[in-house]
Order: structure tokens, then sequence, then C-alpha cells
């Protein structure tokens, strides 16, 4: 008897614990841990597509909760209240907000936004939600974009096979081999010239040395030279001349009397106009001057 009653407690002992392993197995999954305090929010969405239970919460990266519940408040419109479990004893300013989107995979994961307030909300108390700007909805939007630039990248790829497939294209290939050709002929002939000039320009750097050498003896000649000297007999000639010059023009002297004075001039003037005047009579009348010869003799 007693062992039957022993076994009795044994499978209501192994049942309570199944159902306390159950519960907690329960609130795990949802996101509920019954052994820590719990702060509990909600927020309303007009959308939770891809919102689920058990979704972290983050404020700045770091997680404080799971969204614990998801249920419908209205139909008209369509508005879903969930419910936020903060594990971490955080306070919300009023006027934050949540906003949810998923990553790269799929997953959801919501975000708490705080705003700078002084206010804070009480327990239970709501917020506004959000759905963020997606992955995939960014893709949407660049979808027409990449359309365009696939018809571009069409045409520009039928352009270049109609330029390739004319003609001119290949004699334009060949014209660049021949310019290719002369160019590396005209670079064999500049190395030739760059050679030649390398073998000459010992001769010229000696030439350029001997030139040197003359400009310093041209140089030094210079300065061995008496210049004062030089310039002495320079001012005095220029004196001399001065000298001159000034006798020229003074009436003291006879050079400056045969340059200067008039009546010279006029005397000059008066005896050509005489022998004018006798020559013309001797051409007129040379009976006149052969009876005086005649007389004479």
């Amino acid at each position: 008897m007693k062992t039957k009653v022993r076994r009795n407690a044994l499978i209501g002992l192994a049942f309570i614990a199944s159902l306390v392993m159950i519960y907690f197995g329960i609130n795990f999954l949802k996101g509920v841990n019954v052994l820590k305090k719990q702060n509990q929010y909600y927020a309303l969405f007009d959308d939770v597509s891809s919102l689920l239970i058990s979704s972290p919460i983050y404020v700045k990266g770091f997680q404080i909760g799971l969204i614990n519940k998801i249920e419908m408040v209205s139909e008209n419109p369509m508005r879903f209240s969930v419910g936020v479990n903060l594990t971490e004893d955080i306070r919300i300013t009023k006027g934050s907000h949540l906003e949810y989107g998923s990553d790269l995979f799929g997953a959801s994961t919501v975000n708490l936004i705080m705003a700078q307030s002084d206010l804070f909300l009480e327990k239970g108390d709501t917020l506004v939600g959000r759905k963020g700007l997606e992955l995939m909805d960014g893709m949407t939007s660049l979808m027409p974009k990449a359309d365009s630039i696939l018809l571009r990248v069409d045409s520009l790829i039928y352009s270049l096979h109609k330029i390739v497939a004319n003609p001119a294209w290949e004699q334009s290939i060949n014209g660049i081999n021949s310019t290719v050709s002369q160019l590396n002929g005209s670079s064999a002939s500049l190395n030739r010239i760059i050679g030649s000039l390398e073998k000459e320009l010992p001769e010229i750097g000696r030439n350029l040395s001997s030139v040197s050498a003359d400009l310093k003896e041209v140089s030094r000649e210079l300065n061995e030279m008496d210049l004062e000297s030089t310039f002495q007999t320079i001012d005095a000639t220029i004196n001399n001349l001065k000298s001159i010059t000034t006798k020229m023009n003074s009436d003291d002297n006879s050079l400056g009397l045969l340059l200067n004075d008039t009546k010279l001039h006029d005397s000059l003037n008066v005896t050509i106009d005489s022998a004018t005047k006798l020559l013309e009579d001797i051409r007129q009348n040379p009976d006149r001057y052969l009876t005086i010869r005649l007389r004479l003799f």
C-alpha cells in the first residue's frame, strides 16, 4: 500500500515538474523571464507584416527586451497592439516610438527610438509604432532605375557591336598599327640621335671649356688695361674738339671770320658776278678784245 502511494506521489511530482517546465518553456519562447521583473509597455502598429513574437528590442544597438504579444485591436482602420516586455530597468521618455524592420536574412528587429524629453511614460503606457524602410523596399524603389540602366547598357552594347562590325573599324585598327610602327621607327631614330649626342658630348664639353678659358683670358686682359689713362686721353680729345668748335664760332680769328663774316661771302658773290658778266661780254663782242691784243703786240 505504501509503495503504491509513493509511486503515485512520484507520478504527481513528475507531472507538476513537467507543468512547471512547460510553463517556463512557453514563457521563455515568448520572451518572458518569469524569474526577473518585467516592465510591460504597448505599441500600436498599422502593419505587423514581418513582426514576430520574441523579436528582440534594441536601443542604440543594446537589447533591452522582447516582443511578447501581438493582437488586433481594431478592424477599421486595422490596427494592432504589440506587447513590449522590457527586461532592463529603463525609463522611456514621452514622444519615443518603436520602429521595426527586417535584416538581410528576413529576421525582424525592433528599435526603440528615444525622444529628447524630461517626461517619462508609466509602465503599461502605449507608444507609437512605425515600420522602417526595409532592404527589399529600397530594392523595389531601385528596380525602375535598374531597368533603365539595363536598357542603356543594351543600347551601348548594340552600338559597340555596330562599331566593331563596321569595316572602317578594321581600317582604323590598321591605321593605328601603322601609326604605332611609325612611332617605333621615330623612337629608334631618336635613340640613335641621343646615342650620337652622347658620343659627342665630351668634345662639346671640351670646346665649351676652351671658350670659357678664352673668355677668362679676355676678362683678365681687360682688367690689366690702364682704363683710367684711356679715359683721360678721350677726355682731352673731347676738350680739344670743344676748343676748336668754340674758335670756329668766334670772330677773333681768321677761321672764325671766314666761317662767320658775311663780307667774304658778299665779295665772292660780286667777283663771280663780275667774271660772269666779263665772259658774257667776251662771248658777245670778241672783236673788241682781239683788237686790243693786236694793238698791244
